[in-house]
Order: structure tokens, then C-alpha cells, then sequence
């Protein structure tokens, strides 16, 4: 798995624990010690590319622990093919529960898919893990949800 690391801010980053966003930072130094860092303490969110392909989100979040996520696709205006279309993403959603920790869920403005993984890591081997479940369940999730 390639991984790059472009760099981003975000202002929910600023309001993160202070542990998780530590524990990011650590992980960006590791991971992409030539990457500069989003801010000052380098505590920001991360931007990675996997493989070339999967753009995902590393966030420290405000009660500890850390979102991974990667946006699937747009959401088409409100009518009847948006209807299709979540209904066909809830069907998938309901087949993987079990099989995957990750959550594929429309964000709050109601304008895209998302796959997430949230977790309550440790270390920065906890990032890492999580990062590769999520590279693993876009194996599935990124054609499925184009066919839908």
C-alpha cells in the first residue's frame, strides 16, 4: 500500500483532545517526517492518498480517539434517484455490518457518502491498522457504491 501525505486544517482539529491529537501528530512524523505539518503543533488533520487512488482523512477527535474516512461519492439533488441510491447504500451498509467496523454514513450537509472507522487508538500501530481496515473495506465499498 502506497500512502501520501498532503497536508490540510480543519477547525474541528483545533477543538480535538489534546491526547488524540498528539497521537496523530506522532504518527504524521513517523509516517511522513518530509510532510510539513497542517499547523503549528502539527496536531491537524491528515490527508492521505492510498494506492493512488483512495484519498482518506485521518482527525483527532474532541472525546479522544481518531476518525479515519474516505469519501465514496456525491449524493445526487433530492428526488428519486437520491432516494435509489441511499437505499442501495443502506442495503450494502446492512450486509457488511458484521463483517467490518466501518460505517458508511451521508455527513451532515446530506451531500455525500462517506466510509468511516472511528478508534479509540493507543498507539501509533493503532492508527496504522486502522488506516488499512479502512484501504481494505474501499476494496469493497468504492466499486460497489459506483454500481449502486
Amino acid at each position: 500500500m502506497s500512502m501520501s501525505f498532503p497536508t490540510s486544517s480543519s477547525p474541528s482539529a483545533r477543538q480535538a483532545d489534546a491526547g488524540a491529537a498528539r497521537l496523530l501528530a506522532q504518527y504524521r512524523a513517523q509516517q511522513a517526517p518530509h510532510a510539513a505539518n497542517a499547523d503549528a503543533g502539527g496536531s491537524g488533520p491528515i490527508d492521505l492518498v492510498i494506492d493512488g487512488r483512495h484519498r482518506v482523512r485521518l482527525e483527532a477527535l474532541p472525546g479522544g480517539g481518531i476518525r479515519v474516512a474516505s469519501r465514496l461519492r456525491a449524493l445526487p439533488e433530492p428526488g428519486h434517484a437520491r432516494d435509489q441510491l441511499v437505499q442501495a447504500i443502506g442495503r450494502l451498509a446492512c450486509g457488511t455490518m458484521l463483517a467490518s467496523p466501518c460505517a458508511c454514513v451521508i455527513d451532515a450537509r446530506e451531500r455525500a457518502a462517506w466510509l468511516q472507522l472511528t478508534v479509540a487508538a493507543g498507539s501509533t500501530q493503532d492508527i496504522d491498522d486502522a488506516v488499512g481496515e479502512l484501504a481494505n473495506a474501499l476494496a469493497f465499498w468504492t466499486p460497489a457504491v459506483a454500481a449502486a
